[in-house]
């Protein structure tokens, strides 16, 4: 959304935030208000609130990631030295406020506003906030870019460790364009999750990125077969590995199958096994019998070819990276979610 247009909605969204506060109203709205220390303030508002008057000086940016706080922060600090709006309180809007940048917000003592009517207005006589549980503005296009199937190639070898990439070295081991991995780093210094050295960029908080991706992640991005065979676990994993292995198909063991690996005490009944072929192939070599429900065994055609990224050998069957286990556990039903955080903690953060 462009700034214009967020400037037109913001009066809408401020009385949405002023619903349930009494004695309260916007008496007069100003945009683009030259300043005479030569800036331009988006919105000058004069407002009431509970029957007191105040002043709100409003910078708004199209996107409401840590950076552009920081901006905003910084741009309405220089105009509150002009005496017509020193009185102000101010306010950064954008489309979607993201909870890192309110965070920052608050420490910064500026207010903040999203187009949903979500804000935390600290007055002189009253604190408004509010919290809506759904945001239609949410900055969804950014996060499906940043999680996209190329570019989490670059954001799974990130999160593989701690150490320090050249951004030629990325888009080499993650075999995509430079082009891509520059879009890539954009959008991690938007969102304040990138440090740069001497040596290259890393993560700044790895476990954030992981948690951010496993919102939009499922591990139904993959085509998804379901069977059933007479075998154990054990031996149906062994076949389909031995059968891969034979007729040389990418293969890795993921979800409690995965997990069965770095933590002999998970227990579970349906394996679940990514292959680079066509499951039907697979399955009708193996002695898996196609099923709609019920199956004990899963076989995943991969989405992209990246969840064989950091893939490794464990006991003699090749299992999917830390990265990949997690976000796979995270979203299966049946105690995923505990065995997702076994591997946080047992494999990650030692990583980090």
């Amino acid at each position: 959304m462009k700034e214009l247009e967020l400037i037109e909605k913001f009066s809408e969204a401020l009385e949405k935030c002023l619903d349930n506060v009494p004695r309260s109203a916007i008496d007069r709205v100003d945009r683009e208000v030259r300043l005479t220390n030569g800036m331009v303030a988006d919105l000058v508002v004069d407002l009431k609130v509970l029957g007191r008057r105040q002043r709100m000086l409003v910078e708004a940016k199209s996107s409401g990631q840590p950076r552009r706080a920081r901006e905003a922060i910084d741009q309405l600090k220089r105009m509150l030295s002009d005496s017509r709006v020193s009185d102000a309180y101010p306010v950064f809007a954008a489309p979607y406020i993201s909870e890192a940048s309110a965070r920052i917000c608050r420490e910064c003592e500026t207010g903040y506003l999203d187009l949903v009517g979500n804000c935390g207005l600290a007055f002189d006589n009253a604190y408004v906030e509010r919290v809506s549980p759904e945001n239609t503005y949410k900055e969804r296009r950014s996060r499906a870019s940043l999680f996209s199937p190329k570019s989490s190639r670059v954001i799974r070898l990130m999160l593989g460790g701690s150490r320090p990439w050249q951004v030629q070295q990325l888009a080499a081991s993650a075999e995509v364009s430079l082009g891509l991995v520059s879009k890539v780093k954009k959008e991690l210094v938007e969102r304040e999750w990138i440090l740069s050295t001497e040596d290259g960029i890393k993560l700044s908080n790895p476990e954030q990125v992981l948690e951010e991706w496993a919102q939009s992640y499922s591990y139904r991005n993959s085509d998804v077969a379901e069977y059933y065979t007479m075998a154990s676990n054990d031996e149906s994993e062994a076949t389909v590995a031995g059968w891969c292995k034979e007729n040389r198909v990418r293969y890795a063991l993921t979800g409690f199958s995965g997990a069965r690996m770095s933590s002999p005490r998970v227990r579970y009944n349906r394996s679940t096994i990514y292959v680079d072929s066509n499951p039907e192939v697979v399955a009708a070599s193996t002695e898996l019998k196609r099923v709609e429900t019920g199956g004990n065994a899963l076989l995943l055609k991969p989405y992209d070819e990246g969840v064989f990224q950091e893939s490794r050998v464990l006991y003699g069957s090749r299992v999917v990276g830390p990265v990949q286990l997690y976000l796979d556990l995270q979203s299966m039903p049946g105690r995923g979610e505990e065995a997702a955080e076994e591997v946080l903690v047992r494999e990650l953060r030692p990583l980090w």
